[in-house]
């Protein structure tokens, strides 16, 4: 009996120290595998993919007498996805694809409502991107300068004007033409941008003619806007 109870004993001691040796190996080995896993996705790591808004006004003045842009009303909005990889703690290099849309608003004579061109643009952009300040896993503050260079995927001129004559069947008169052949497809732009996180101050200049030399008018090249960072 006193045989039986002491294997009966021993077996039990056995087995409970097998479980709990067993139980706590698993729980190191997972404790060293999660130490040890290398995080090399995020805001301030070696990749990053995030997206951005922004909108801006244009600056200037059109070089011609015969065509203006009415002041401060022109107007750019700008969507876009972008990868960044850290080279290192304070550099940077930024790709983006990008949506671009523009509106030039021309001033009109009394009875014209609006005067408008409006174009949509695919954009590619490359940047270098200089850190400074601490930021943790944040994308922190930064100064940004590069180029970009845009294609113009829809263009369209519109104008509505207002018309005072009863002998008319209608009061106003609206006019569009789309697929303009004097507007050049391809425009390239060099950019500044100062960022604090998600909140971002940028200038594009574009390097380019926006109309063909026969059309006799060019549009402003520089414009300021605010963007925000949906990763920020």
């Amino acid at each position: 009996m006193i045989r039986k109870v002491f294997i009966a004993t021993c077996a039990f001691v056995l087995t409970f120290s097998g479980n709990t040796a067993f139980a706590q190996s698993v729980v190191m080995e997972q404790d060293v595998n999660k130490d040890t896993i290398v995080r090399n996705f995020g805001k301030n790591r070696s990749h990053y993919i995030g997206t951005h808004m922004s909108v801006g006004i244009l600056a200037g003045q059109i070089d011609s007498d015969s065509v203006q842009l009415k002041d401060a009303e022109s107007s750019r909005f700008n969507w876009g996805i972008y990868y960044k990889a850290r080279v290192s703690n304070v550099y940077s290099v930024v790709l983006s694809a990008d949506y671009h849309f523009t509106q030039f608003d021309f001033t009109t004579p009394e009875d014209t409502k609006y005067d408008r061109l409006n174009m949509s643009d695919l954009g590619l952009d490359l940047a270098n991107r200089f850190n400074f300040g601490k930021r943790g896993n944040a994308i922190g503050n930064y100064i940004e300068l590069g180029a970009s260079i845009d294609y113009t995927v829809h263009t369209k001129r519109e104008s509505k004007q207002v018309l005072d004559d009863e002998s008319l069947d209608y009061k106003s008169r609206k006019v569009e033409f789309t697929g303009l052949r004097y507007v050049n497809p391809l425009n390239y732009y060099a950019h500044a941008r100062l960022g604090f996180n998600k909140f971002v101050l940028t200038a594009d200049y574009r390097l380019s003619n926006v109309m063909k030399d026969n059309v006799g008018f060019n549009l402003p090249p520089l414009y300021f806007g605010f963007r925000l960072d949906m990763g920020g």
